[in-house]
This record gives structure tokens, C-alpha cells and sequence, in this order.
């Protein structure tokens, strides 16, 4: 899969995010590639799109850290597609048929945004999972953010760089019917080098200037 086209750790005892609207900026794309459902019986190209909550810290190993969260997505753009419909409601508008044709999600990186946050209850557990991603208000300005931003690619990226991303998002990399075609010499073959040229955060800090996807 090529990326032109939930959140917390099972058994963290981090507590969850409360609910409710916050400024994000997305830091990382990370393809984790052909997942298999059991529930369908079949395999689906899927990618974890994630978010720093500048305003929001919390402490961990005696050091503040921002909030993150993130949401894992069918790569599709199709008409009823989760991932097309944040991605308008994101920009404010839907995609032209050009961009339909080969959208790189990329250009998401660095880029702010309002999530809505709601809590969900399972097993016991509760969980705050993202209901909703809107363009930001005129006048709303986003701190900078302090996250290194990620990107990988399961067809481009060395596999080494696995290792660079959180334990729970290697392992599912891991189960991917890609990673397995890729250990196995098969993999999917790409035009795209791997680079990328990271917009940086002080694009987008005029409330003025249009989003960049």
C-alpha cells in the first residue's frame, strides 16, 4: 500500500483524555498495511493517522509530555469511506474528481485541526475515541507542536524503522499480510523513493492561508 491514495495501548494505566473539542495537529502516518477481519472474511489496506494535543500534558516517567491520539482508517476515498468523510470535514470541502484520482495523504502532516473527543466504555475500560475532525475556526491558533513527525510507509519505508514506533503499532504492522510479503521477498512494487519534504507548522499559523490538502 503507498500513502498516496484506537488510540491508547491495551492495558495502559494512562488515564484517558477527557471529552470534548481540543486543538490538534496531526504528526504521523503510519501504514500498517493489509489487515486481515475476521468479522468480513477479508484483507483492507489500513493506516493510523495521529494527533498531538498541544494544549494538553500529561506526565509519564516524571517527564510532561503532550497528549496524543490517533485512529486507525480503511485507506479508501470511496463516497461512504470514514477516512474521505474526515478528511472533508477536515478541509472543509470534498475532493475534485483530480484529486480522487491520486490524493497524497502526506500533505495532512503538520496541519491543524479541531477533534471532537468522546468517551466509550469496554470492558471496563473507558476509552476516548475520536468522534469527529472539523477545520479549524478563523481566529483559532494552535501551539507549536512538540512531536517528532512520523511517516511510514510499509511498501517504501526500511523495515528497520519499524522499531522507531510505539510497541502496540508494531505489532499490528506485524499481522499485516504486507510485512509478511515483504519478509517473504514479495512486496508491492512503488514509484514513490520514500522522501518527503515535511511542511513545517509556521505555514499554517495565519488563519488566512488555505489548508495545504
Amino acid at each position: 500500500m503507498s500513502l498516496i491514495i484506537s488510540a491508547n495501548t491495551s492495558g495502559s494505566s494512562i488515564a484517558p483524555l477527557e471529552a470534548g473539542t481540543y486543538p490538534a495537529i496531526c504528526y504521523g502516518l503510519v501504514d500498517i498495511g493489509w489487515q486481515y477481519n475476521e468479522a468480513y472474511k477479508k484483507s483492507s489496506p489500513k493506516i493510523i493517522i495521529m494527533w498531538e494535543i498541544p494544549g494538553e500534558t500529561i506526565t509519564i516517567d516524571g517527564e510532561e509530555k503532550s497528549r496524543v491520539i490517533s485512529q486507525t482508517y480503511t485507506v479508501s476515498l470511496n463516497e461512504k469511506a470514514t477516512l474521505r468523510k474526515d478528511l472533508t470535514s477536515w478541509r472543509g470541502k470534498d475532493f475534485t474528481d483530480e484529486e480522487l484520482k491520486a490524493f497524497d495523504i502526506r500533505s495532512i502532516l503538520n496541519v491543524p485541526c479541531l477533534l471532537n473527543i468522546i468517551h466509550k466504555e469496554s470492558n471496563g475500560r473507558t476509552y476516548a475515541n475520536i468522534s469527529g475532525i472539523m477545520k479549524l475556526p478563523k481566529g483559532v491558533k494552535v501551539p507549536r507542536g512538540t512531536m517528532e513527525p512520523i511517516i511510514f510507509d510499509l511498501d517504501a519505508s526500511d523495515l528497520d524503522e519499524i522499531k522507531e514506533l510505539p510497541e502496540w503499532i508494531q505489532k499490528k504492522i506485524q499481522e499485516s499480510d504486507t510485512y509478511k510479503e515483504r519478509l517473504a521477498g514479495i512486496g508491492h512494487e512503488t514509484d514513490d523513493d520514500g522522501e518527503y519534504e515535511q511542511p513545517g507548522m509556521g505555514d499554517y499559523e495565519d488563519d488566512e492561508l488555505e489548508l495545504p490538502f
